[in-house]
């Protein structure tokens, strides 16, 4: 037996729900979260069958769903006889969501106190809806001093006490992230940890990208240490000298007690003498340097190597 072919309307519940102008009149866009009411217009005393993305929904047989999920929707009408009606047409319900990234990195070249460096932070929107006033804020740390905002693509960025608060009236999704540049320097030798943090107006389906930290170390003056213990537990196993990254040129020599070089650094030192073949004992050694300005310099001192702390 042919019955009538079901057919799809949306209740216009304007209260719950604002359904915007689509060009596909059957896709229905709405805020996450959203219950979408669907209703079958239909005279006739028949059952139904309800389905999503082409699977049958379990115990959905009126002429009225209310749907919490994004999917194509149809229906199935069936009468008295056990006859089934074609199937509806679809109804897409998309739920518009944001998912907003941030994105703190700083230079990665090495630097002391007192030496600009530049960080870029990028806000993206990952969502499928646009989101709007999005603001991102960073407070910097008490170890960095703000020199300038250099730049950024969007928005408008302020510093005010430490704060960074960069606001974008609009962010798009589906278009390449926004970028801020900021400008500081290091007043004292350490490790700087800075946090960045980005909200919005639209519910985010991920808030585990909403901040990104930063570590970001200032190196200070040159410190050799005075002993070593190559045994293999991960601590003092080599000789660590602590502000070399910041000398663009640098060369260790290490001679034994009667005055034989024993290691000399290929070109720049790097970290890694172990004492590997010498027996334990005091060792000398002369560390030459040249700075970032083309300034030579040069310091020598002792190491003690023990293998069996």
């Amino acid at each position: 037996m042919n019955i009538r072919k079901a057919i799809f309307l949306l209740l216009l519940l304007l209260q719950v729900i604002t359904v915007k102008a689509q060009q596909n009149p059957h896709q229905i866009r709405v805020p996450w979260g959203t219950p979408v009411p669907l209703a079958v217009q239909s005279d006739g005393n028949y059952s139904y069958q309800w389905y999503r993305d082409g699977r049958s929904i379990a115990n959905e047989n009126g002429n009225r769903i209310v749907v919490n999920t994004a999917g194509r929707y149809q229906v199935k009408a069936i009468n008295n006889g056990n006859c089934e009606s074609d199937m509806s047409d679809v109804f897409e319900v998309i739920y518009e969501y944001s998912d907003l990234e941030v994105i703190k990195k700083s230079e990665t070249r090495y630097v002391g106190p007192n030496e600009a460096f530049t960080y870029e932070i990028t806000v993206e929107n990952l969502g499928n809806t646009d989101n709007t006033n999005v603001v991102m804020l960073d407070m910097l740390p008490s170890n960095l001093t703000f020199l300038g905002i250099e730049s950024t693509s969007i928005g408008e960025a302020k510093h005010q006490d430490g704060l960074i608060t960069w606001n974008i009236p609009l962010l798009k999704f589906g278009i390449p992230p926004a970028a801020l540049l900021i400008k500081v320097q290091g007043k004292l030798a350490g490790t700087v940890v800075n946090i960045a943090r980005v909200s919005g107006d639209l519910y985010d389906t991920d808030m585990n990208n909403n901040t990104s930290t930063d570590t970001k170390k200032i190196i200070g003056n040159i410190r050799v240490p005075n002993v070593i213990t190559p045994n293999g537990d991960g601590k003092n196993d080599v000789l660590k000298i602590d502000g070399i990254e910041l000398y663009k040129e640098n060369t260790l020599s290490i001679f034994n007690r009667w005055g034989n070089e024993v290691f000399r650094s290929a070109g720049g030192y790097k970290n890694n003498w172990n004492g590997e073949g010498l027996s334990e004992g005091t060792y000398y050694f002369v560390l030459k340097l040249v700075s970032k300005e083309g300034i030579d310099s040069s310091t020598t001192g002792w190491i003690t190597l023990l293998r069996d702390k």
